[in-house]
């Protein structure tokens, strides 16, 4: 049976772990084999942060079965030396326990202030970039309401909104079992549509939903009642929102229904506080997908990079 590591006891509290980091989701992945390491950093008597990942024979991978993990600071914005400083003594620790090969997935820049320096720290200990991705979000810092953010759209974008306008849709966040069964329907269908399939089941869902308690939601847009699009997002951080899934299907309407679907979101994530939208990977092992880029950029995402770091033997 799969075992969580004593040596991850909380020093100080989980509260500034991100969700793939913590214990709870871990929990859920593990196999027979595995084991979770958390690894803390102390400076003057004051937490730094937490370097938290898997360990499978020889190989401890940070990011196991998420899309990134790395390390979590408490501070939001950490020093460059203590940064430094705790992923060095991390890697000397792990290397001591015999671990010879480190992965860690590192976070796109903007999930906190110390996120470039992180990379920094990481490639200046020898590790290299294993795989790199084009990632996008929605910067919601400065937008003051729907309306401004609308506003910011270029004319195509508020075109496909206004042609929206006075159609039968309505949106909601899925709260029964029914509607969470729908709206993982209707995302599987949009991925066979496009000849690929869900990662994730129905079940892995429900169980990342419940264990994580509020941090994972499903969003449904119908349109006369008929659901055409959906999406499952999950709270990373505080501020910080990932949309892990989103598609359209089983719909015959004359335009997708995607860019209201976006606005509902936007609508969400401003009414909750959330600093940044995160629309996820837009490149599949390093190819880029423009139309995916393009629909991206139209509303008013920003790029920046996603890299798989390693260090040691594979």
């Amino acid at each position: 049976m799969a075992t969580i590591d004593p040596a991850a006891a909380v020093l100080a509290g989980d509260g500034h772990l991100t969700a793939f980091n913590t214990e709870a989701f871990n929990a859920l992945n593990l196999a027979p084999g595995q084991r979770l390491r958390r690894v803390d950093h102390v400076s003057d008597g004051r937490l730094v942060g937490s370097l938290v990942g898997v360990v499978e024979g020889d190989e401890f991978r940070s990011g196991h079965s998420a899309p990134f993990g790395g390390p979590d600071f408490v501070r939001d914005a950490e020093t460059a030396r203590l940064v430094g400083e705790a992923l060095a003594a991390a890697v000397e620790r792990l290397e001591g326990e015999g671990i010879r090969s480190l992965r860690i997935k590192a976070r796109p820049a903007f999930y906190s202030g110390s996120e470039a320096t992180v990379q920094f720290a990481l490639l200046n200990l020898g590790f290299v970039v294993e795989r790199c991705e084009l990632n996008f979000h929605i910067d919601l810092e400065g937008i003051a309401s729907a309306d401004d953010y609308v506003s910011r759209l270029r004319s195509p974008a508020r075109r496909a909104l206004r042609h929206a306008a006075g159609e039968p849709f309505a949106f909601a966040q899925a709260h029964t079992e029914a509607e969470w069964a729908r709206a993982y329907a209707l995302l599987a269908e949009n991925r066979r549509a496009k000849g690929r399939r869900l990662a994730l089941s129905l079940d892995y869902v429900r169980r990342v939903r419940d264990a994580l308690d509020g941090r994972v939601r499903a969003f449904l847009l119908s349109h006369d009642g008929w659901p055409c699009a959906a999406a499952l997002l999950y709270r990373v951080a505080p501020g910080r929102e990932l949309v892990v899934y989103w598609g359209d299907a089983g719909h015959a309407l004359p335009r997708s229904p995607m860019n209201l679907l976006s606005l509902r979101l936007v609508e969400v994530a401003l009414a909750e506080g959330t600093r940044t939208l995160d629309l996820g990977i837009s490149s599949v092992d390093g190819v880029p997908d423009q139309g995916l880029i393009q629909f991206k950029r139209s509303l008013l995402a920003r790029e920046s990079l996603r890299l798989d770091l390693v260090r040691g033997e594979p």
